[in-house]
């Protein structure tokens, strides 16, 4: 059997086909197939029927269970939707065995559709109809290995835990200095110790600077080349300059490092900076004996020393080749047993290093005069050390080259840095894109389902009904809607930790958000018997530059939680005009008669995942992210948010957001009910593969009297507008066969007038902004905002007018 990761084969041996089976002869055929039907479906192993190519074409009733999925959602999927082990290529290798041995049994793990995996057996047999084969798959969970591999998933998670902190410890206690730096004006984003130590500047000193302030302005292009070379291969280095210490003096450093692009696309220089004034010493003092032959040996050798530099001298007239003790230590032999020729030294270099290391010996005799490069040595017991050189071409008076002097030092810590942090970031690339593409996965499996809900929930509001069933139902759309503001925290505090939110600057009404904060907050507010109170100040002026949405996200989290924690008195909104560093800001009070918090409580409110304690998560509910999302929402937009409270009084909190003024555009639009659009003799193709939201949508757009086409799929939609004329056509994005990107841009080569709208449950920015400048004219998200689909409906079916 082909070697799969997490499968333990059983009996890989080919099995002889039994007997026929044998079944009641009384039995008519559609008797019997109703009987095989029922065992199947009701059997209490899983069950499936897997083809050749890895589809899975069904499975019963035990499989649908234990998966966690509906059967639709795996019918029609690949086997590794459930059994993780198998990729395509192992796939292919898999079948292979299974056509010759006709049979399988192995052990590996099956993955529920939350994540989480459990070990089971899988017995198989190859069955044949006409020219097709597929696989009977029976598989049974082995309940005894549950718990054990819940503890070894445990042991593992310690292990990565502690490794993430050895590597932390690494960089910080490096014995070179490491720096990140953003390219686009050199600031210190990181430093570590060493770094600190060497500059003379302290950590904190050194997150306020940017590189330029320690480079003298000398190196002005030498930098410039830098960092065209690091544009163009994504590194820099080996390069050599001058720092200039916080007492004022210069001294030599050693650069090397690359260049790094975060998932959000900002810039960074990863570099590893070496202090080697004693290295300069020490080749000053080379190149000083030239012209001062009597320097001496001893205050050589002291530097040498503390160094951990080695000296050495190759006579090229005589061959000889002359080392010092701590050349001898660097590349781990005693001094008994080297040869003291060229040769020696050639037999140390690493094989695929010594062709460059001589080329630029070579050169420098005949050429340059200087010699610097890196390379590794191989010890006799095999160790491997990467070591740095540098030599002076000593010439007689006929120019003739006589001697070469030269030093050598181990950097191999210094290498070895630069790879652990070359695949740190590969690693952190892959983490980030898993993430992402996670988030937006999740984000739209989850609205799927909830627009149903919510959709039938708001179809129903416009229904009449009796007053009990009318306060079920408020429950149940507070209760969806509460479920999906839950999501959205979850997914907004993903993106604010990755860094991926971005903030837009379009003009808006504070006094319109306010509205639309009480106007959403009105039922729960109307319930407790409080008041919410909105104080304008007399010196506020309205019209403000800013990210409306996530303005009003801030303003509806601080005043429904001071709604949720009040339950006498009122929440009163004081609104008002300040400023803050000589800008004019906007300045909001909320102000609660709640329950208030302790000194403990105030501490934590803000951190992720927490609330003031655990009875108030079991009595008022909630995830514990709102209050750090708001905070970050505030800093992003380089606000302050202050926090007084006191328990049993209420809770009082100020928030300053520095927007810029703006006029406000006059316009007549009122906020619209969910009145419906008359769209008689309009002809409106869908697109949607749920069967669900095919009814919801369909009973949504019933009171818009439009003609409804229906398919399920981009294929059915090209052809259905090549056949029929339509005014509008709202397009699903996920359907099989074709999706909706692809049957836009289709349908848009032929019929370029039709307005196409993006009806999605992929709401995340980026996918908006793409879709629109695909070529949709506009987006409506899933959950479906009646309202909102109204308006859109509205605004399109207009402008198709002739």
């Amino acid at each position: 059997m082909a070697k799969l990761p997490d499968v333990n084969i059983l009996d890989g041996t080919p099995q002889l086909d039994g007997e026929p089976a044998q079944f009641p002869p009384s039995m008519s055929e559609t008797e019997l197939l109703q009987f095989l039907k029922l065992s199947m479906e009701y059997a209490t192993d899983e069950i499936l029927w897997i083809s050749s190519d890895s589809e899975i074409l069904y499975l019963n009733n035990a499989a649908s269970k234990k998966l966690g999925y509906a059967k639709g959602e795996l019918i029609g999927s690949h086997i590794w939707a459930c059994i993780p082990s198998f990729t395509p290529k192992s796939w292919a290798e898999f079948w292979l065995r299974v056509q010759s041995n006709k049979h399988i049994d192995f052990e590996t793990q099956h993955q529920h559709k939350t994540g989480a995996r459990f070990p089971v057996r899988v017995r198989g047999h190859l069955a044949e109809h006409g020219a097709k084969q597929s696989l009977l798959a029976f598989v049974s969970v082995l309940e005894d290995r549950i718990h054990t591999l819940g503890g070894a998933s445990m042991q593992i998670e310690t292990l990565l835990e502690q490794e993430r902190q050895k590597f932390a410890e690494f960089v910080d206690l490096a014995p070179i200095g490491i720096a990140i730096n953003y390219l686009e004006d050199g600031r210190f984003d990181y430093i570590n110790a060493e770094f600190s130590r060497f500059t003379g500047y302290s950590v904190d000193e050194l997150n306020q600077m940017d590189y330029w302030q320690l480079t003298p302005k000398k190196y002005a292009v030498q930098e410039a080349k830098q960092l065209a070379d690091m544009a163009e291969t994504g590194r820099y280095g080996p390069y050599q300059k001058e720092y200039i210490h916080k007492l004022g003096h210069t001294y030599p450093v050693l650069l090397s490092g690359i260049l790094i692009t975060d998932v959000t696309g900002q810039d960074f220089i990863w570099s590893v900076v070496q202090d080697i004034s004693k290295q300069k010493e020490v080749e000053e003092q080379i190149r000083a004996a030239k012209e001062k032959a009597d320097v001496s040996a001893f205050r050589m050798q002291l530097a040498n020393d503390s160094a951990g530099i080695g000296v050495w001298e190759w006579d090229l007239l005589t061959n000889a080749l002359v080392w010092d003790d701590w050349m001898y230590k660097l590349y781990g032999i005693s001094e008994e047993t080297f040869s003291g020729a060229y040769e020696a030294w050639e037999s140390s270099v690493h094989p695929d290093d010594i062709t460059s290391a001589k080329t630029l010996l070579e050169s420098a005799i005949a050429e340059t005069g200087y010699y610097d490069t890196e390379f590794r040595v191989v010890h006799p017991d095999g160790r491997i050390r990467t070591m740095k050189a540098t030599a002076e071409v000593i010439r007689n008076e006929q120019n003739q080259a006589v001697k070469v002097i030269g030093v050598n030092y181990d950097i191999t810590e210094k290498v070895t840095a630069m790879k652990t942090m070359i695949k740190a970031k590969q690693e952190a690339e892959n983490a980030a894109k898993a993430k992402s593409d996670f988030l937006a996965n999740m984000s739209h499996e989850i609205r799927t389902p909830m627009n149903a809900i919510l959709g039938g929930l708001q179809l129903l509001h416009q229904a009449r009904l009796e007053p009990d069933l009318k306060v079920i139902l408020d429950n149940a759309a507070f209760s969806a809607q509460s479920l999906l503001t839950i999501i959205n925290d979850i997914l907004d505090y993903s993106k604010i930790e990755s860094n991926q939110l971005t903030l837009e600057q379009v003009p808006f009404s504070l006094i319109d958000v306010l509205d639309s904060v009480k106007y959403d907050l009105d039922s729960i507010v109307s319930k407790k018997g409080i008041e919410l109170i909105v104080t304008i100040e007399p010196s506020f002026t309205d019209g403000w530059l800013g990210d409306l949405v996530r303005v009003k996200q801030i303003l509806l989290n601080l005043i429904s939680n001071a709604v949720k924690f009040t339950d006498q008195g009122c929440v009163k909104v004081v609104v008002s005009c300040t400023e803050q560093n000589n800008q004019q800001a906007l300045c909001i009070d909320v102000i609660d008669s709640g329950i208030g918090m302790s000194l403990e409580a105030q501490q934590r409110i803000f951190e992720r995942f927490s609330q003031a304690d655990s009875s108030t998560t079991r009595k008022y509910g909630g995830t514990g992210l709102g209050m750090s999302i708001t905070l970050s929402l505030v800093k992003l937009m380089n606000g302050s948010l202050d926090l007084i409270s006191k328990v049993g009084e209420g809770t009082q909190i100020k928030v300053v957001l520095p927007l810029t003024k703006t006029a406000l555009k006059s316009s007549d639009q009122k906020s619209e009910s969910l009145s419906p659009p008359d769209l008689m003799g309009k002809h409106i193709l869908v697109a949607e593969d749920n069967k669900i939201n095919q009814m919801l949508i369909k009973a949504i757009l019933k009171s818009t009297q439009a003609t409804l086409t229906i398919v399920e799929n981009g294929t059915q939609a090209v052809d259905a507008v090549l056949h029929t004329r339509f005014d509008l056509i709202l397009m699903d994005i996920h359907m099989p066969e074709m999706d909706g990107n692809e049957a836009q841009r289709q349908i848009s080569k032929s019929h370029a007038d039709i307005p196409v709208i993006a009806l999605t449950a992929n709401v995340m920015t980026e996918d908006v902004k793409g879709y629109l400048a695909q070529g949709f004219v506009a987006h409506v998200g899933k959950p479906i905002d009646i309202n909102n689909l109204y308006q859109v409906l509205a605004r399109f079916s207009t402008s198709s007018e002739p």
